[in-house]
């Protein structure tokens, strides 16, 4: 059985800050269209490579919070969330800013663990605790003949999808409605 525990990344926390940092740069060749599935309103000529700089600022700043998942004490999983503009056509009914889940990234070798899920549950319990009522996300709409990937995940973990926003999908997940499995 492998050695997996869960740690909470936030600015009280700057080891893990920087791990989970290290573990997005190391993995960002490998998945770049499927790490920043709340970040992906930014304009598409934005380097990935940015895009982790403001996840930088923003969980240094303390708008982005959520959970490392290590795997025999190494950084394996991130799950960021935070309060972004909501994008794209019918992309929230709420004004403003809304709970978005604003990355989720598990390391290819460590797929097929249950991660993201337990990871995401971490985060809807974070959420709850501080009365938010819902929680939004924008996976990569899939490609044909491709697996769901990073949809399938949020859909496993209780996730809707209510919309569309240029090439991601609008998936919701009211919180408190479905619990993630605990897996492995």
């Amino acid at each position: 059985m492998l050695d997996t525990y869960v740690l909470p990344v936030s600015p009280d926390e700057p080891t893990t800050v920087a791990e989970s940092l290290a573990l997005l740069e190391h993995e960002l060749d490998e998945v770049p269209d499927a790490v920043f599935p709340g970040l992906s309103g930014q304009p598409p000529e934005l380097d990935p490579w940015e895009v982790i700089n403001i996840l930088e600022v923003d969980m240094h700043a303390g708008r982005l919070k959520g959970f490392a998942g290590y795997v025999g004490g190494f950084p394996a999983a991130l799950c960021l969330v935070g309060a972004l503009a909501a994008f794209g056509p019918g992309a929230s009914t709420t004004a403003g800013r809304v709970p978005t889940v604003a990355c989720l990234l598990v390391a290819p070798r460590y797929q097929r663990l249950g991660l993201g899920r337990v990871l995401l549950a971490e985060a809807e319990r974070a959420l709850r605790a501080k009365g938010v009522t819902f929680v939004d996300a924008y996976p990569p709409k899939p490609r044909p003949g491709k697996e769901a990937g990073l949809l399938a995940t949020f859909l496993q973990a209780g996730f809707v999808q209510v919309g569309e926003a240029g090439d991601r999908l609008l998936v919701r997940k009211t919180l408190g409605t479905t619990r993630a499995r605990k897996v492995g």
